[in-house]
């Protein structure tokens, strides 16, 4: 298991991709996973919010660029 990035008692920070961090972690012992986008989820789509139809595009940061990993395939 890689280093945490901070750490205090019963408390650990990992600055890494939460799915390599969990893949290296025991079952059950995660409390919470706190993510920070990008999500690469801007694909020219829409969704609706407040009965209104929006862009759910954030910007060029949140393309996705067609990354495609095993574990993204379930």
């Amino acid at each position: 298991m890689r280093a945490p990035y901070y750490e205090k008692p019963r408390f650990k920070l990992y600055q890494a991709n939460c799915l390599d961090i969990l893949a290296e972690t025991p079952e059950n012992s995660v409390d919470m996973v706190f993510a920070d986008p990008p999500y690469l989820l801007s694909n020219g789509g829409f969704t609706v919010h407040a009965g209104r139809q929006v862009s759910v595009n954030k910007g060029t940061w949140d393309k996705s660029n067609g990354l495609n990993r095993p574990y993204l395939t379930h």
